[in-house]
């Protein structure tokens, strides 16, 4: 029998998807949000995601050629990796893409990187 750890690390992009998918109709219901077009839906998780690339790209402080400062601790860099993934996932969710078409695009996308990378793309 697996622990708890163990489970986590062999988790699918299916049960990503699955989790999120609950966590959505949460907020959903929760926020009485279920009125919302699927457009403005789709268009605030863009908006959120767009948002926390940002708050990812603060944290890492990497754009701050003018500060001596370094970046906010690892933890506070997953987490924020971590909101990234939710409203990704959240944006899959609301363009109907199953996670198989994402692992599929995404290895087709990935092989032609490849092959750019050798034709001086």
């Amino acid at each position: 029998m697996k622990d708890k750890g163990e489970e986590t690390k062999d988790m699918q992009l299916a049960e990503l998807f699955k989790l999120q998918e609950k966590l959505d109709n949460e907020i959903m219901n929760n926020h009485f949000i279920t009125e919302i077009k699927p457009e403005d839906l789709l268009n605030e998780r863009l908006l959120a995601l767009h948002t926390e690339v940002s708050e990812l790209a603060n944290a890492t402080r990497s754009f701050k050629y003018w500060s001596t400062k370094g970046p906010e601790p690892k933890g506070r860099l997953l987490d924020e990796y971590a909101d990234i993934l939710h409203f990704w996932l959240s944006v899959g969710l609301s363009l109907g893409f199953s996670p198989k078409e994402v692992i599929d695009a995404y290895i087709a996308k990935h092989e032609k990187n490849y092959i750019r990378q050798k034709t001086g793309y």
